[in-house]
């Protein structure tokens, strides 16, 4: 097996012989390369060039393919700022109210904004690799989050107390819309699979009874209007308390960060979804030494392989621009010499 070729089967929950590694460090690729975010977010070829080539050189499986939180915020008319060095993000939301999502129209992936930009990395990406890697090509921002970017995080808190479930509901299908348009685009230009982040919807910011309101129903529904397809959900922070509705949104990956508690997540996930997670971005991987990641990888590792084939090793969250390099191939080293299936899941 190849290295897509496992991250295929963990996908399935089909036997294979040692737990894929998955990487969300384009910050990381970037400044290893030399290269400005300014620079990697306009140029796809290069963008493409660089994380093809960090994927060889430290071995992982898988390349998760992302530039910011905000490209579907811009295209639908909210104004970002873009730092020489670090992601866009948005500086003035699109909607005064909730109400004017009526005015704007459904993006087209392939025109508008810069979707385009990232499809064309997608693109030249798979040409890159070819099917020795797998890509998951991220499709931005889910339903709460890309409403919460284009009507602001205040505006959109009030708006949970003064304006009703069905005000909120038209808002967050138009969002579900938009953001299934890019998913289905990205799984056109080849990505293996693909991915929403919807991290206003967590713990973080909201309450568990409001993601069962306004989180989960339209997460679900960006997974119908998604079809066919692999959809990878994930939601920074905490999750302990939801991790029964990401499941039942039908997602078939779920992407945990650091604060979650795996070994329970596992038991409640019970092979319904495929997990990838959760190495702690900052003080494992930045800001720890190698024989640390070396130890949590194989935590995690071990605790992941008793219970399911559904399991890729990845960091929680983005991965620092200042990761040692060591602290990448560690995780590499650790799922090569720890993540063998001896024996199948129990």
């Amino acid at each position: 097996m190849n290295s897509r070729d496992l991250v295929l089967a963990a996908l399935a929950g089909q036997p294979h012989p040692r737990v894929p590694v998955a990487q969300h460090n384009f910050t990381f690729c970037a400044r290893q390369a030399g290269v400005t975010l300014e620079r990697f977010r306009r140029d796809p070829h290069l963008a493409a060039r660089i994380m093809a080539d960090a994927a060889e050189k430290y071995g992982y499986d898988a390349i998760i393919l992302d530039f910011d939180t905000s490209t579907l915020a811009e295209a639908l008319g909210a104004r970002l700022v873009f730092p020489e060095d670090a992601p866009a993000s948005v500086a003035a939301p699109a909607l005064a109210e909730l109400e004017d999502f009526h005015n704007l129209r459904l993006p087209d992936p392939e025109r508008d904004g810069r979707m385009p930009l990232w499809l064309e990395t997608t693109r030249e990406l798979r040409r890159l690799v070819g099917g020795e890697k797998a890509i998951m090509g991220r499709a931005d921002q889910g339903p709460f989050g890309l409403l919460f970017q284009l009507r602001g995080h205040e505006n959109l808190m009030m708006d949970l107390v003064d304006r009703t479930a069905d005000e909120l509901g038209a808002a967050l299908e138009f969002c579900a819309q938009a953001g299934a348009r890019f998913a289905r685009a990205q799984l056109a230009a080849g990505a293996d699979l693909t991915s929403i982040g919807d991290s206003a919807a967590g713990q973080s910011l909201i309450s568990p009874r409001h993601y069962r309101l306004y989180g989960r129903p339209f997460e679900r529904r960006y997974r119908e209007l998604l079809g066919p397809g692999c959809l990878s959900l994930h939601i920074c922070g905490e999750t302990n308390a939801i991790i029964e509705d990401m499941v039942a949104t039908g997602c078939e990956v779920l992407e945990l960060d650091h604060w979650n508690d795996l070994e329970r997540s596992l038991q409640v996930v019970n092979q319904r979804a495929c997990v990838w997670g959760n190495l702690d971005p900052s003080s494992v991987l930045s800001q720890g030494t190698k024989i640390r990641v070396l130890e949590e990888s194989r935590r995690v590792l071990e605790l992941a392989k008793a219970k399911t084939w559904k399991f890729v090793l990845c960091p929680g969250c983005l991965a620092n621009a200042d990761v040692p390099p060591a602290n990448i191939q560690a995780m590499t080293d650790a799922a090569r010499t720890w993540g063998q299936y001896e024996q199948p899941p129990a």
